[in-house]
């Protein structure tokens, strides 16, 4: 095989990996991306079904990579330990930043 053709193949194998790699990367980043939104929903609904949760309006809730950041206002520092147990419960969760703060009803 002569040199020209040779460096051809070898362009061509590793344009190849560098493609899957691009494609392997986008694909995870696109799973991430619906992983941390299914996260989210079902920490929304965990948070939903306890009826205790008064200040679930007051919750917001993102996940980015599996860490779940909660902000917003609950009622004491009881109520806040609640919320965070609850989403730590949930599949999925690798993280939880409290950001909640306390506010008198």
């Amino acid at each position: 095989m002569n040199r020209t053709l040779m460096s051809i193949v070898l362009f061509l194998g590793f344009a190849v990996l560098v493609g899957l790699s691009v494609a392997s990367y986008a694909a995870e980043s696109v799973g991430n991306v619906v992983d941390d939104t299914i996260i989210t929903s079902t920490v929304k609904a965990e948070l939903a079904k306890d009826v205790r949760l008064g200040t679930l309006t007051d919750i917001e809730v993102s996940t980015t990579q599996g860490v779940v950041t909660l902000a917003g206002k609950v009622h004491n520092s009881e109520e806040k330990a609640m919320v965070e147990q609850k989403v730590r419960g949930v599949q999925g969760v690798v993280k939880v930043n409290n950001e909640l703060h306390i506010v008198s009803p």
